[in-house]
């Protein structure tokens, strides 16, 4: 079953837009943000139940996930992320608004690897109540591939599903 609407997504779009709500935002940033807010409205989530992650493969391992914490990761991710977006022009807007993201809780922005290749995103959003898995691209269009950093992501972060308290953006 999706469902249209969580709390904990509204706390990562809110977390995301408020990137360049500072003094001198780049246009291009607010370009991208708006890019980002039309592509927002498109999403559905679901609980992640524990069987969509048993019969996932172990793709990854948590050697090939990275927390996003320094600027070149920043730049990767945002560079792999901006894929999604079919003209040069809206990804350049993309990486600039992704570019600018100061890292803070509530969210992790993560990438993820294989033969050395970003192959990988998500953002990793948390609550009192629930985690929110989101974001997620891959360069491999196969929804197993997702399924399968999704289960490696959650094992890197010592969090168990259990009892609907995690989200999967869809």
């Amino acid at each position: 079953m999706t469902i249209e609407h969580f709390a904990i997504a509204e706390i990562k779009n809110n977390w995301l837009y408020a990137q360049v709500d500072v003094e001198f935002p780049t246009k291009e940033s607010l370009v991208g943000r708006d890019l980002y807010q039309a592509g927002v409205e498109n999403k559905q989530y679901r609980i992640l139940a524990a069987e969509m992650l048993d019969s996932a493969a172990d793709s990854f391992t948590a050697e090939d996930i990275y927390l996003v914490d320094f600027h070149r990761l920043t730049v990767m991710f945002a560079l792999l992320y901006s894929k999604q977006w079919s003209s040069d022009e809206d990804q350049q807007m993309m990486i600039e608004f992704l570019t600018q993201i100061i890292y803070s809780e509530p969210c992790e922005l993560y990438i993820g690897f294989q033969n050395g290749e970003p192959v990988t995103t998500a953002i990793l959003t948390r609550s009192n109540e629930q985690v929110l898995v989101s974001d997620i691209t891959t360069t491999d269009a196969n929804s197993d591939s997702k399924m399968s950093f999704v289960k490696s992501l959650l094992a890197k972060s010592a969090i168990s599903v259990t009892n609907g308290d995690v989200v999967l953006e869809i």
